[in-house]
C-alpha cells in the first residue's frame, strides 16, 4: 500500500512538473516589442504603459541598443517576469535590431513599441480583438494622439503605402507568423524609413492591412527633436527603394512614369481589390489592362 502511495505521489509530482513546464513555456498571445536608445529618462513611462494594459496575455521584450546611459537599471527595477531584456554590445541601428528583436519573439501577434510613446490601457485587447475577429487581416493600425488618421480600408492603406508611410509605427499589431513566412525583415541599409520598406514588403506579400477608430497611442510630447525623424529625408529615400517593387531593373521606372503608366505597374501586383482598382483608372481616365 505505501508503495502504491509513493507512486501515485511520484506520479503526481511528474505531471504537475510537466504542466507546470508547459504553462511557463506556453506562447504568449502577444509579443510587444520596443527599441531603447539613450532614453532612460523617459523609458519608465513606455514600460509601464504595458505593464498597465487591460489584456495581460504577452511578453514584453525590450532591446536596448547599446545604450550609454542607465537604461540597464532602469529595466531592472521592474521586477515582472513577461519582460526579457536583451541588449546590443554596441549600437547597431534600428533595422537590426528590430529584426534581433522580432526573431525572438514567440508571441502570435507582434505589438510594435517605441520607447518615447505611451500605448493606452485597451491597446493590446482593442488590437488582440480585432484580429481574433477578422482572419483575414495580417496587419492592424489604431490611430495615434495628434498624428493624421489612419485609414480603415486596405485599399486605402495600401494606396497610401505606395506614396508616402500613411501607417506609423508604434501603433502597429500584426501577425509573426506571416511575416516569418514570407521572410520580411528591416532593411539594414535605410538609413530612415526602415519602417515604411517593412510595410511595404508586408503589402507586397498579399498581407491584408486594417485600421480601427480608437486612439491606441500617445506620442510623448517632451522627446528631444534630434529623436524625430525629418520626415522629407524620410519620403525622399525610402521612394528610392519603392520603385524596385514594380521593376527591379529599372527602379526609377515607377516615378518616372505617367499616371496611368503607374497603375498599369500597380494593377499588375494585385494588391488593391478590383472594384477599387477599375474605380482607380476611371478617376484617372486610364485604359485598364487586358
Amino acid at each position: 500500500m505505501k508503495r502504491y502511495v509513493w507512486a501515485v505521489i511520484v506520479v503526481l509530482i511528474a505531471v504537475s512538473g510537466i504542466v507546470y513546464g508547459y504553462l511557463g513555456n506556453k506562447r504568449p498571445m502577444v509579443s510587444v516589442v520596443m527599441l531603447t536608445y539613450k532614453r532612460a529618462d523617459i523609458l519608465p513611462n513606455a514600460i509601464e504603459s504595458i505593464l498597465a494594459q487591460t489584456y495581460q496575455d504577452f511578453e514584453f521584450i525590450i532591446l536596448n541598443d547599446g545604450s550609454p546611459d542607465n537604461t540597464d537599471e532602469v529595466v531592472a527595477a521592474y521586477d515582472d517576469p513577461r519582460i526579457r531584456y536583451y541588449k546590443n554590445k554596441q549600437n547597431k541601428g534600428i533595422a537590426y535590431s528590430r529584426n534581433r528583436a522580432a526573431s525572438s519573439a514567440r508571441g502570435k501577434y507582434i505589438m510594435i513599441m517605441d520607447d518615447d510613446d505611451i500605448s493606452l490601457p485597451e491597446r493590446m485587447q482593442k488590437q488582440v480583438a480585432f484580429l481574433e475577429s477578422h482572419p483575414e487581416i495580417t496587419v492592424v493600425a489604431g490611430q495615434i494622439e495628434g498624428l493624421s488618421r489612419v485609414p480603415e480600408t486596405h485599399d486605402d492603406i495600401a494606396s497610401g503605402l505606395i506614396q508616402y508611410n500613411n501607417f506609423g509605427n508604434a501603433n502597429i499589431m500584426y501577425r509573426a507568423d506571416f511575416a516569418r513566412q514570407h521572410n520580411i525583415k528591416y532593411k539594414a541599409d535605410i538609413e530612415y524609413g526602415e519602417d515604411w520598406y517593412f510595410w511595404l514588403q508586408m503589402l507586397f506579400a498579399k498581407a491584408h492591412f486594417a485600421g480601427i477608430k480608437d486612439e491606441v497611442t500617445l506620442r510623448n510630447p517632451h522627446t528631444p527633436k534630434h529623436y524625430r525623424v525629418d520626415v522629407e529625408h524620410l519620403n525622399n529615400q525610402v521612394r528610392q527603394y519603392v520603385g524596385s517593387f514594380f521593376s527591379p531593373s529599372a527602379p526609377d521606372a515607377f516615378y518616372e512614369a505617367d499616371a496611368c503608366g503607374k497603375l498599369r505597374m500597380i494593377a499588375l501586383k494585385n494588391i488593391f481589390s478590383k472594384e477599387y482598382q477599375q474605380n482607380l483608372f476611371k478617376a484617372n481616365s486610364c485604359a485598364e489592362p487586358d
